[in-house]
């Protein structure tokens, strides 16, 4: 009796479905929590409450948009340990982009900046192929001075905005 209940799709199917959303609902209030935190640098009460009002409302709009759009998405670990270069490219990237700031004032000329063509290096499939798209264009767009503009995984490249062409400003992408 208890299969045939299972099978129908009813009883603890459903019970998994609340427990999975509303895990993913308390990740989400805690890192926007943090990350409130992270920005705004200051621990008060007032503070505090904000942050706790803003990350509620923002995890739950994000799981309303997660479960409407239908889409599963799951970062391999293996792109997350490749973003640990991230924060040192941030530091040198700011480095370049004020060194390239001060000479287009001295020489009062305007910089453009390049386009550049990568090949997409997102092998994998399904779940994890969307979770790493993800993740190349949000890590790789901290770098002031390279940025994603495009992912054709049809073609396997991704499309990147360099001021100054460094392959570093570029990592993960």
């Amino acid at each position: 009796m208890k299969k045939a209940h299972r099978a129908a799709g009813d009883g603890a199917a459903p019970w998994r479905a609340v427990v999975r959303h509303a895990l993913r609902w308390l990740v989400w209030v805690l890192v926007l929590w943090a990350f409130w935190f992270l920005l705004v640098g200051e621990w008060n009460r007032i503070e505090l409450v904000a942050a706790v009002c803003v990350s509620v409302v923002a995890a739950t709009l994000a799981e309303a948009a997660i479960t409407s759009a239908g889409l599963r998405a799951r970062v391999p670990l293996e792109w997350v340990r490749r973003a640990k270069s991230v924060p040192v490219a941030v530091v040198v990237d700011f480095g370049i982009v004020m060194w390239l700031l001060v000479r287009s004032l001295l020489r009062r000329e305007r910089v453009h900046g390049s386009f550049r063509v990568k090949p997409l290096e997102a092998t994998e499939a399904g779940a994890a192929r969307l979770g790493a798209r993800a993740w190349l264009v949000l890590s790789a767009g901290y770098s002031p001075n390279a940025f994603v503009v495009d992912v054709d995984e049809e073609h396997g490249v991704v499309l990147l905005h360099d001021l100054v062409p460094s392959s570093f400003s570029e990592e993960p992408a």
